[in-house]
């Protein structure tokens, strides 16, 4: 296990359309949290044996670490996800990550995603004396109407005094989240996000279209709106191409670009479906055909931890060889370099592949199948008949 995902639930407040395991406030919780995730990790075997562990995990009743404990390398990718994990404030946050540096690798992506509202500078200057060297911030949109339509907290201002902390505290590498067809947006509220956006120099946004909870009150209440937008899906998702492919930044997964050596190693990871853990509550993990998720729910997650009744707290599930495939070829088609074909030929359509390489919708180049501009414009569509019945 060479990429570490973990978890953080806690947000101020829960947007409504969100489908992410998270639990408004809730922060009285940070302390015994944090307990449980180093309890977790002492469990995982990442760090190897329990008397190898190191600093903070020695409360666990651990020792010191040996340079083998994190396996060959060490871990190449770790992210902080959520939720908001710059809500756990800079003591926690420190504390949790100076037990994960000693089982990193010397050039480990570390990654921590943010609220704006929550980056101070000296927050900033704490995670980048801690060893985080990129930062996801969570910016949605730079328009009041539209951050308010998703009930997104903090004012847009924020967005860049959060850049400019990070900045000052010497990070390289930051990301903004973006979306779009979100409820009264125009085409043009997009442009003009991604005018402010590019004007903050990230060096890697992230522009994902909403996807809203099914069954949600948000689903509900701005349902008309939403079927609005969603006719606009094709333009605005061809609008957000041409404009930062525009500006030099590489389009290399379906929803992500970045300027060249900034793409996301640890999401990569993901898209080739790499083995990784996940430490907290609702977090996976994936191991070749196994996988298994933590209960969502902060409190029994603390619970379990205490106890050391993981499997109490867990849910598994095996695929099959084929289920296997099928996901590594969908995910391997959201990446700009494709995948291996021979990898994947089990399951592929052959007839199908055929279709789609004679109507330009997919490529095959050195044996490596690819999506065209045209069928990464059409990505769902395309796998879904690229896929052996």
């Amino acid at each position: 296990m060479n990429h570490l995902y973990i978890h953080i639930p806690f947000c101020a407040s829960r947007c409504g359309y969100c489908d992410f395991f998270s639990q408004a406030g809730c922060l009285s919780q940070g302390e015994a949290y944090v307990d449980a995730l180093l309890a977790e990790l002492a469990d995982s075997g990442i760090v190897g044996q329990a008397e190898h562990l190191p600093g903070e995990l020695a409360k666990c009743g651990t020792g010191s670490m040996d340079d083998s404990a994190a396996g060959p390398g060490g871990l190449a990718t770790v992210y902080l996800g959520g939720g908001t994990p710059t809500l756990l404030g800079s003591r926690l946050l420190e504390r949790l990550l100076s037990a994960l540096r000693p089982l990193c690798r010397e050039r480990a992506e570390i990654t921590v995603e943010a609220n704006p509202s929550t980056v101070t500078p000296e927050l900033a200057a704490g995670l980048a004396e801690s060893g985080v060297n990129r930062v996801s911030l969570g910016a949605q949109s730079f328009n009041r109407r539209l951050r308010k339509n998703l009930g997104r907290a903090g004012p847009m201002e924020a967005i860049g005094r959060a850049v400019k902390a990070l900045r000052a505290a010497g990070f390289e590498n930051v990301g903004l989240d973006l979306m779009f067809s979100i409820p009264e947006q125009t085409l043009a509220d997009l442009e003009q996000d991604l005018i402010q956006a590019l004007a903050l120099e990230p060096e890697h946004i992230s522009c994902y279209e909403l996807t809203v909870k099914d069954g949600s009150d948000y689903q509900r209440r701005w349902q008309r709106q939403l079927e609005e937008v969603a006719g606009n899906g094709h333009r605005f998702y061809e609008t957000v191409v041409d404009t930062l492919e525009g500006a030099g930044y590489r389009w290399y997964e379906t929803s992500n670009y970045a300027h060249p050596g900034k793409e996301c190693r640890h999401n990569l990871a993901y898209w080739q479906r790499a083995d990784f853990f996940g430490l907290g509550a609702g977090a996976w993990s994936s191991q070749g055909l196994n996988r298994w998720r933590n209960v969502e729910d902060a409190g029994a997650y603390i619970e379990g931890a205490a106890l050391g009744d993981w499997e109490g707290i867990r849910e598994h599930e095996r695929l099959s060889e084929r289920q296997q495939l099928t996901e590594l070829l969908m995910l391997g088609l959201r990446v700009k370099n494709g995948i291996d074909r021979q990898t994947v030929a089990e399951a592929l359509d052959g007839e199908q592949e055929n279709i789609l390489l004679r109507n330009g919708f997919l490529l095959n180049e050195g044996g490596r199948i690819l999506l065209t501009r045209r069928g990464r414009f059409m990505a769902n569509e395309v796998c879904a008949r690229l896929i052996k019945d």
